[in-house]
């Protein structure tokens, strides 16, 4: 089968996985990065979606991932799984994702029967978050400010993509340095419209998780406009699920970058609904080099 690697990737072609055995999945649709690569939130996507594949009807509740190399676009990705246990209450599973026989990504995630507790949620969003419906998606706003962007910016984030995003501060965000590393942005992914399973949502999340995330470790140092550059590579993502999710319904992405240094950088996160309700939380680490 030829591998899908058209501009945009529809929810639906991302969680179509070939099965080749009963461990081995295999994805022919990849989505690139814009950079030459397979977006980092694929790997999370399809590596749970193959571990889910393997679960009952029990839901994710943890995810950890190691980058290993960048993904080749043109190439199928072959996903084995391997069970690590199962038990009363929870299945763990590891997933390695490879390309013709080299690993590219490395996932321990951890299934749940949920069951009753104690609750208590004691972070919030901002409380002067703007209305999604207020603000522009990434498109727009690059057709809108193209002759403040660096040559070819504003065709880059021009690009069609999977997930639409609209940045609450998008002055700030493209165009000032950060007095503190710290980003807010709503997001959602609009082809999950038509996705009815909830496991099927929370792999969505994953993909949209990885989405503008760690630039937060950068915003205090670099913006868009200037000339000076960075180089960024996510190396590591982990991610814990609190709460069911519609993937195609707006989230208001919280980031913050409480440490950088030693060419690396770290981003933390907290995912709500538009209620106001944690739906994840997010940590990833990357290489960060000034160019």
């Amino acid at each position: 089968m030829a591998v899908g690697i058209s501009g945009m990737q529809s929810a639906s072609a991302l969680l179509q996985l070939e099965r080749v055995s009963d461990t081995r999945f295999r994805s022919n649709h990849n989505q690139d990065n814009f950079m030459g690569a397979i977006f980092g939130g694929q790997a999370l996507c399809q590596s749970l979606a193959a571990a889910q594949n393997t679960v009952a009807d029990w839901f994710t509740h943890s995810c950890a991932g190691q980058f290993l190399r960048a993904g080749m676009v043109e190439a199928p990705i072959d996903f084995d799984v391997e069970t690590v246990r199962d038990g009363r209450r929870f299945a763990s599973r590891r997933v390695l994702a490879s390309q013709d026989g080299r690993p590219i990504f490395d996932m321990l995630c951890s299934f749940h029967d949920p069951e009753p507790g104690f609750e208590h949620q004691f972070v919030v969003p901002p409380p002067d978050a703007p209305d999604p419906e207020s603000l522009l998606n990434l498109q727009d706003f690059a057709r809108a400010f193209r002759d403040r962007l660096p040559s070819g910016a504003a065709d880059l984030y021009a690009r069609p993509f999977p997930i639409e995003i609209r940045h609450c501060d998008p002055e700030r965000t493209f165009f000032q340095l950060s007095e503190t590393p710290q980003r807010s942005y709503w997001l959602r992914m609009p082809s999950a419209a038509v996705i009815t399973q909830p496991q099927a949502h929370a792999c969505l999340l994953a993909f949209m998780s990885d989405y503008w995330f760690v630039g937060a470790a950068g915003s205090i140092h670099v913006t868009p406009h200037r000339k000076q550059s960075f180089a960024m590579a996510s190396l590591n993502h982990s991610l814990w699920f609190h709460a069911p999710v519609r993937a195609d319904q707006w989230l208001l992405f919280q980031t913050e970058s409480p440490w950088a240094a030693q060419g690396r950088g770290l981003a933390r996160g907290f995912l709500f609904d538009q209620s106001g309700k944690l739906i994840a939380t997010v940590v990833q680490e990357a290489s960060v080099r000034p160019r």
